[in-house]
């Protein structure tokens, strides 16, 4: 009997332990797997197990775990690689719920983001420990702790009616699972030096009504980095409870400062408020985690100050109030470096209003102002002290070019103030006042200047304007249409050199003045018209000239001195008339018009001179080196020119000494020597008159008429002087008068002669 009771032990035994074997090796059956997947599904939640092991030690293990939502199978809640059973056999045998609790060891479990896409991102924990138990309708985490993203996470709750819980992605109250995926992305960028962060979250509350679940998160982490931004700490603490999520604290501290925040999100009233203030690297951490291409113009040398409140409204329409300060030491903003910048301001919605703002550049130079803007109507003011120069890389277009022309040895005063019915440039106007200490604009300096300005329809007024020069000062008004390019002028009474005036209004006018040079103290201009700077079409510029101090010009490599000097120019897009020009000229004057062509390639100008009681001694003594002639000059020329060779000249004169020695000029002057050889001493008395009609025609000056009158003869003479060519053919008939016509009557009265050699050296001979 004993051996048939050993026999049948080690038989019980065998059986038994090949059961467990069985069970452990090879799993359970599919019956046995679908009465705990009953179970779960009793308790509302849908799982399939892939195998369903007995082990010695854990007991019953489920193994290849997957859980759905129970409403929609669709939705993959969970994956578990394997999961320890707790069992009641009792409540088995008797068909009651038999499923006391969970346990996980060293488990690791997948979680989608988004139910609806399992195979879409998830959140993978590792090391998982927990054990969870499962009373009647709940469900109770004694401990949890695992990794996850580089976190070390604990957590402990109780929750009830599990059965009637429902994730709600997709509502418009709960948090989509892309913003759940970007904070995730956010935390899993976030790595430590040291000993991995610890977050710690403990919950609990009735899944039949998940608004009322109540969570706590506290998170805590040093020597933490973010690519090549490090924190040397960082603390987060924050509840769900009621629907309300509240961000109690989040400090965060660098080598620079720290950073505070708090808020509270409510989503069934559909509002939200945050509070930030921050000392530490903000632009830095910033850079670290969001691309904000703007932010790349910055260079912060120390971190800004800011403390900000945000609230906002998450109704049909999201709506936003942001205000605060900002207060930055150096920086820079495309590459324009600043010591110093602060700001009060709001935002909310299309409304903003910018307070006490200060700019400061080094040496002291600075910028404040004020501006609100509101639905039809932006105020804004400036003061300014801050060199416009120094400001050229934050601006663009136009502007640019104008400041380039710009020069501010000393930065100017600038008083501004804006009113329109929007911040933009097309619907304010603009008014203030500008002072200057030193500038110059196209190269030409001034020593002083100010104005008032106004800008509006695109068009900038200074009016009245004020310079000074160390020769002089202008005044008068002046605006600039940008979106015609004309700058127009009124009333702009100079006393400054031409050039210098004509440099600042359009540069083409310059090489047309150089050859002017006016004497000390300038000359008066009066100035109106219009300068067409784009493309001078419209150019109509009036300038009157009073130069009681005269100028030079240049005149057949001579400088003529004219003094006093008047004349009325008009310079138009082609063309520069010149009209009423009157000058004092050798004792005499000179009065003339022109017309002269402004085209390059197309020249074409007409004038003409006249000559009233000039001192015929101050023309040979310049031009000759005589200073014997005597007598007064007077003539009239009209001209017509092609280009500038004197070739294509064309024009007609009449010329007049009376009580000249026209003998004076060279041509003429071995004439004397003839007439002393025909009766001593006749070539050494001044003739009364001498006088031409003239032509001038490719460099030849012809002439039919040439008279000369003196005591005992008269000289008549014709031919042409090729005045380019330094050639002269030329005859000279003289007739001898009085008493030496007398004396000579037996033999003859006339006398001929003949010029046909060099025109600076003529050789006459008797014909």
């Amino acid at each position: 009997m004993r051996r048939v009771l050993l026999t049948l032990f080690a038989l019980i035994v065998a059986v038994t332990a090949g059961a467990l074997w069985y069970a452990y090796e090879k799993g359970f059956t599919s019956k046995w797997r679908n009465y705990v997947t009953e179970e779960f599904r009793k308790r509302g939640v849908e799982v399939t197990l892939r195998h369903l092991t007995l082990d010695p030690l854990r007991g019953l293990v489920a193994k290849e775990v997957q859980i759905f939502d129970a409403k929609d199978r669709r939705r993959t809640l969970a994956v578990i690689n394997e999961m320890a059973l707790q069992v009641n056999f009792s409540n088995l045998v008797r068909g009651n719920p038999f499923l006391d609790a969970l346990e996980l060891r060293d488990a690791n479990l997948s979680l989608p983001l988004n139910p609806e896409k399992p195979r879409g991102p998830k959140i993978e924990i590792a090391h998982l420990n927990a054990r969870l138990f499962l009373p009647p309708q709940q469900i109770y985490l004694a401990h949890a702790d695992a990794e996850i993203f580089g976190l070390h996470v604990t957590a402990a709750g109780r929750l009830i009616h599990p059965e009637a819980f429902r994730l709600k992605f997709g509502s418009r109250e709960a948090i989509s699972p892309d913003l759940v995926a970007r904070i995730f992305d956010e935390i899993n960028g976030l790595k430590a030096d040291g000993e991995p962060p610890v977050a710690n979250v403990t919950f609990s509350g009735d899944l039949a009504e998940p608004d009322q679940i109540f969570v706590e998160v506290a998170f805590w982490g040093e020597r933490l980095h973010r690519q090549n931004y490090a924190l040397r700490s960082l603390y987060l603490a924050a509840s769900y409870r009621g629907g309300v999520l509240d961000l109690k604290q989040l400090l965060a501290a660098d080598s620079a400062g720290e950073l505070r925040v708090s808020g509270l999100w409510e989503p069934a009233a559909h509002k939200a408020r945050l509070q930030l203030r921050s000392s530490l690297d903000a632009p830095a951490m910033v850079r670290s985690g969001i691309d904000v291409p703007w932010l790349t113009d910055f260079v912060f040398y120390a971190p800004p100050r800011m403390d900000l409140r945000c609230d906002l409204a998450l109704g049909d329409k999201i709506g936003f109030h942001v205000s605060g300060h900002v207060d930055a030491t150096k920086f820079a903003y495309r590459s324009v470096v600043f010591d110093s910048a602060a700001v009060d301001f709001s935002w909310e919605g299309d409304r903003w209003s910018a307070r006490d703002v200060r700019l400061v550049r080094a040496g002291g130079e600075e910028l404040t102002g004020d501006a609100l803007a509101v639905p039809g109507d932006f105020r804004a003011q400036l003061r300014s002290t801050i060199n416009p120069k120094d400001l050229r890389p934050l601006v663009t277009g136009k502007l640019v070019e104008m400041l380039t022309l710009f020069d501010f040895p000393h930065a100017p005063a600038i008083t501004l103030t804006a009113r329109g019915t929007a911040p933009e440039l097309e619907s304010v106007m603009i008014s203030g006042d500008v002072s200057l200490q030193s500038a110059s604009f196209r190269g030409v300096p001034a020593d002083t200047a100010k104005a008032d300005v106004r800008y509006e329809n695109q068009v900038l007024s200074m009016a009245p304007w004020h310079i000074e020069r160390p020769e002089g000062h202008a005044d008068g008004n002046l605006s600039y249409d940008f979106r015609r390019g004309e700058l127009h002028l009124d009333q702009v009474l100079a006393r400054i050199n031409p050039p210098e005036v004509a440099m600042w209004l359009d540069p083409k006018l310059v090489k047309d003045l150089l050859p002017y040079h006016f004497a000390s103290p300038p000359p008066e201009l009066r100035v109106n018209g219009i300068v067409d700077l784009q493309r001078g079409k419209t150019t109509r510029l009036a300038v009157d000239v009073d130069a009681p101090s005269g100028m030079e010009y240049t005149f057949l490599k001579k400088n003529l001195s004219a003094s006093p000097l008047s004349a009325s120019l008009l310079f138009t897009d082609e063309r520069l008339k010149i009209t009423a020009l009157s000058a004092g000229l050798f004792g005499g004057t000179l009065k003339g018009e022109g017309d002269v062509s402004l085209v390059h390639g197309q020249p074409g100008d007409r004038g003409s001179l006249a000559l009233e009681n000039i001192d015929f001694t101050g023309v040979t003594k310049l031009y000759f080196d005589r200073d014997n002639s005597h007598g007064r000059l007077n003539g009239h020329y009209e001209f017509t020119s092609r280009s500038d060779d004197a070739r294509t000249m064309d024009g007609r004169g009449e010329l007049a000494v009376a009580e000249g020695n026209v003998f004076a000029v060279p041509f003429l002057a071995p004439l004397s020597g003839v007439l002393d050889s025909i009766a001593p001493g006749m070539g050494r008395a001044t003739p009364s008159r001498a006088s031409a009609a003239f032509t001038i025609s490719n460099g030849v000056i012809a002439t039919d008429d040439l008279s000369v009158k003196g005591t005992g003869y008269d000289m008549v003479g014709t031919g042409r002087l090729m005045f380019l060519d330094d050639k002269a053919d030329f005859t000279m008939r003289i007739t001898a008068q009085g008493l030496p016509g007398v004396v000579l009557s037996p033999v003859t009265r006339e006398f001929e002669y003949t010029a046909g050699q060099k025109l600076s050296k003529p050789d006459w001979q008797l014909k």
